[in-house]
């Protein structure tokens, strides 16, 4: 029987032991958990699931993944996957994409190209608000030259008026109607500017969409075992 004294001196040995099998050359026999085309790995909430991807495979010693996939793997699993020897160095564990890393190269995603977008998009925001105000001064100014040429057609129809007075009379009426003409023309352009719903409302929607891009997520199809979030 080992008394305790010669138990604490084997232990004491084995990460000696470990060392000088490595410094030799001689290695652990490895195992995995597998069915052939599936690996058995440990997923973020300490379950033993399966993965398609053999670099995602937890590898075991002999009596680890025997113990695992008796304790640890459900009925259902057991009847199909079987612990195996693997002659392959112990593969270099894949690290799953996080939920941060997907959100730190959406911003990278917005480049210049789209700041130069945004940019226009400002400008045409501008372009909106300058045409709605030119518009309403525009209005203004035809309702106060539509007053001032009723205000000249009804001084004709009151007066009779000589050659002379006839013909001012005329070119007050002419000098507004040119402006009116003018006034109008510059209006048939600034509704049709705001026809195409250039507005702040649209604008503010291209924005909201871009400041977005940062906090997209990705719900993995199939393989989930590539994303740990």
């Amino acid at each position: 029987m080992i008394s305790a004294w010669q138990s604490l001196a084997i232990l004491r040995k084995i990460p000696k032991i470990f060392k000088l099998n490595k410094e030799r050359g001689v290695s652990m026999a490895n195992y995995v958990i597998t069915d052939g085309t599936r690996w058995i790995m440990k997923d973020r909430n300490g379950n033993y699931v399966p993965t398609s991807f053999e670099s995602f495979a937890d590898i075991f010693s002999k009596k680890q993944a025997e113990n695992i996939y008796k304790s640890s793997l459900t009925k259902a699993l057991r009847g199909v996957f079987h612990v195996e020897k693997t002659s392959e160095e112990v593969p270099a564990q894949v690290k799953p994409v996080t939920d941060k890393e997907i959100k730190d190269t959406e911003k990278v995603f917005v480049s210049e190209n789209i700041q130069r977008w945004l940019d226009k998009i400002s400008d045409l925001n501008g372009l909106a608000s300058d045409a709605l105000h030119r518009k309403e001064k525009l209005n203004q100014q035809l309702s106060n030259i539509d007053k001032e040429i009723c205000d000249v057609l009804h001084y004709i129809e009151f007066c009779n008026l000589n050659a002379a007075q006839g013909y001012k009379a005329y070119k007050m009426i002419k000098e507004r109607r040119i402006i009116r003409r003018s006034i109008k023309n510059e209006l048939n352009v600034l509704n049709i500017i705001l026809s195409k719903k250039i507005s702040e409302t649209a604008t503010d929607e291209i924005n909201k969409c871009v400041a977005g891009m940062d906090k997209r997520t990705y719900e993995p199809r199939v393989l989930k075992e590539l994303f740990d979030f």
